[in-house]
């Protein structure tokens, strides 16, 4: 199962988690700040009957995405690969860390996603396993 959520291709973690669920989960950007000039911090949480399954900090510099996706990003509708993948940008994930709590309950792991050697974002994400 954590194997499933930390494998699922840049785009699809909200269907991966839905899958594994076997029901609906829900996407919501909780917070978008600016947090420099050009520089954006963005959270988001995708749960299930209102339990947090997943949560997300993304950071983001304005200067490195294409206009057209920093025009969705800042929108704060849809996930960061979702908008990557319905503009069909190849980008790969680099992984920085992965940490499996001490109890088994919960996986913290940090990533960049790369545009050929160009960091677009960097994401933090918090993975609930005990409420999977």
């Amino acid at each position: 199962m954590a194997e499933m959520i930390l494998n699922a291709p840049i785009g699809h973690m909200e269907q991966t988690v839905a899958d594994i669920l076997k029901r609906n989960v829900t996407f919501n950007v909780i917070e978008q700040t600016p947090i420099g000039q050009t520089e954006y911090q963005r959270k988001i949480i995708i749960s299930a009957d209102q339990f947090p399954i997943v949560s997300a900090t993304v950071q983001f510099d304005s200067k490195t995405i294409p206009q057209h996706i920093l025009a969705e990003l800042l929108r704060k509708k849809d996930g960061t690969g979702t908008i990557l993948q319905r503009h069909r940008v190849d980008v790969h994930r680099r992984s920085i860390t992965v940490t499996v709590s001490t109890d088994g309950k919960k996986i913290t792991r940090s990533y960049e996603i790369m545009q050929n050697t160009s960091v677009w974002f960097q994401i933090s994400e918090e993975i609930r396993l005990d409420f999977l």
